[in-house]
Order: C-alpha cells, then structure tokens, then sequence
C-alpha cells in the first residue's frame, strides 16, 4: 500500500457503469437501478445496527498511550449505520463469487479458524473496500463509495485497485471512518475498555482475565492455547458478550480495516473527521486472538499490514442519509 497515487475518476453518467464494471472483472455488467440504499431514517439495513451519532460530541482517542494521543473532540453531522458482527467467511465467499468472476477465497484453515460463522481474515484493505462495492450492487444501487478503473491481481487474494477514487457522500456502503469506529465501539463509555474498565494494572487477576474472556477473543482465551489446541485462532463471531450499542467483537477476534489512513492526530475539535488525505498505510481498529489486553482498548490504533494475514478482517458501514 506505499507510495499508492489517487488519481480522482469521474463518471459523468450512470450509463458509463456498466463499461466500469466489465473493466472490474465483474459478473453482473447490467445497469444498476439509482435508488437510494436508505431513502429515510427508519431504514433498516440487515445485520446492522444504527448508531445516533447526528450532533453529539466525543473524547477520541486516550492520553496513556503514544498511538492514540492527543485526545481531542469530535463531532458528527449524521447517523450511521455498522455490522453487527465482523464480516463472516460465509457472507464474504458467497458475495464475492456472484460478483466477481475471477474471486479466489482465502486461505481460511482450521488452524486459525474455518467456517460460515467464522470472521474472514486474509483480506487486504482492497479486498474488504470490493466487497463494500459488491454489497451495494446487491442493494441495488449503482452508488458505489469507492470507484477504480481496474483491478490488479485477484479480489480476494491480496488484489490492487487501480486508480483509486473514495468519494464518502455516495450512498453505498463502506468501510468506517476512525471516528466511527472508535464512537461505536465506545458505546458512551470513556473507560480504557468499553466494559467500563481502566488498563493497568486491570488486568491483573484472573477474575479479571475471565471478565475480559466474557467480552473479547483476545490472547488469553485465544492465541496461548498454542496451535492445534482446541480454542487456538479466531473464534465464531457474536459469541461474546455485546456492547451497549449491541456490537459484538469491536474488540478482539481480528483486528478491523477502517477507511483512514494512518497518521498522527490532531489535537483541534473535528466535525465529520476521514482521517488525512494521503499516508502509506490504512489504519486497523479492535485489537484481535493474538494480542494482549492493552491492544484491546477502544482506543488501541495500528498501522495495518501491507499483506494479508491472519487475524485482521472487517465490518461495514452505512451512512443513514
């Protein structure tokens, strides 16, 4: 993903869609319908949860940790909608075949965890931002967030999108802004954990290990079960214990693509904030199976992979227009 140039694309008509989509390797050329994905605020997208966020204001990011410092507040103009869950292996396979004739699926195994239910994982930022795109065809809708003009290598196996256009007031769904993420995952807790607990020396006992046991698939109930050992690797999705906003597995189980990239923060209030313009990373959220507790916060941010690998995956999200 380094020294990657955006060049900005633009379609002057839905009737160029079609030519679009044959450069893109997809199965279904016809022309998409313009309807709007969510035409009022009752909506409801399946599997996913809207969250209130129009007009309110939070503490993002925390002041005991490099990574996440300055906290500064943050404010949105609209509600959005996310995942319930992570994207499941199921749900990524089955789309991905009916919209991409040349999709290969990931090297999923039972060593890291391998079915329907379990969350897809061997997914570079690309692969996640296609199936965004596939998933708002299947809406129905030719209001794709993201616009390219060719794909280089394989979708779903570490692929490339030429040209590369990120146009967040379209109406199709997408991977979460930083800010969303992390005001989701928060769920209106201020706390390191959205549990409602502080890291350090939290922790420290095993009552405190089984709590987060109750809440993330992380490398005490995960990753130091050794491979091949009954546990070891990601877990099914939702098997957790929810968040207040009734998400599951915000933290742990894979670490999550989000649409930034990855830059330092900036200490002035923000509105609506999509992160910088240009870096050489996209940013990954939520802590995953193989880290300790301290990359489980609801503010922990890293600098995602250059390749697929097998504990970061995704959710999507929507914006409820």
């Amino acid at each position: 993903m380094k020294n990657i140039q955006k060049i900005l694309i633009f379609i002057s008509s839905v009737s160029l869609l079609p030519m679009i989509l044959i450069s893109c390797n997809l199965l279904n050329t016809e022309e998409s319908s313009d309807v709007p994905l969510n035409p009022e605020e009752n909506y409801k997208p399946e599997g996913m949860v809207k969250i209130a966020a129009k007009g309110k204001t939070f503490s993002m990011g925390d002041t005991k940790f490099s990574n996440a410092k300055p906290v500064h507040q943050v404010t949105f103009t609209y509600n959005y909608w996310i995942d319930t869950v992570e994207v499941t292996q199921g749900q990524y396979k089955a789309l991905m075949t009916k919209t991409y004739n040349d999709f290969t699926e990931p090297s999923w195994n039972n060593t890291f965890g391998a079915g329907d239910n379990y969350p897809v994982y061997y997914v570079n930022w690309y692969d996640a931002v296609l199936y965004c795109n596939a998933k708002t065809i299947e809406a129905g809708s030719s209001d794709t967030v993201y616009t390219y003009t060719s794909i280089s290598g394989i979708p779903g196996n570490n692929c490339f999108l030429k040209e590369l256009n990120i146009d967040l007031s379209k109406n199709g769904f997408r991977l979460p802004t930083e800010a969303e993420w992390e005001y989701a995952c928060r769920a209106g807790t201020t706390t390191n954990f959205y549990w409602e607990k502080d890291y350090n020396p939290y922790p420290k006992t095993a009552a405190d290990s089984n709590e987060v046991n109750a809440y993330a698939v992380w490398y005490g109930n995960s990753s130091s079960k050794g491979s091949g050992n009954a546990g070891f690797g990601t877990h099914p999705v939702g098997t957790k214990k929810k968040n207040g906003f009734g998400l599951y597995d915000m933290n742990g189980n894979v670490w999550e693509w989000c649409n930034d990239w990855h830059s330092n923060y900036i200490a002035e209030p923000q509105t609506d904030p999509a992160g910088p313009d240009d870096a050489s990373f996209r940013t990954i959220r939520g802590g995953s199976w193989t880290n300790g507790a301290i990359d489980h916060r609801s503010a922990s941010r890293y600098s995602g992979p250059d390749s697929p690998v097998n504990d970061v995956g995704f959710r999507v999200c929507l914006t409820a227009k």
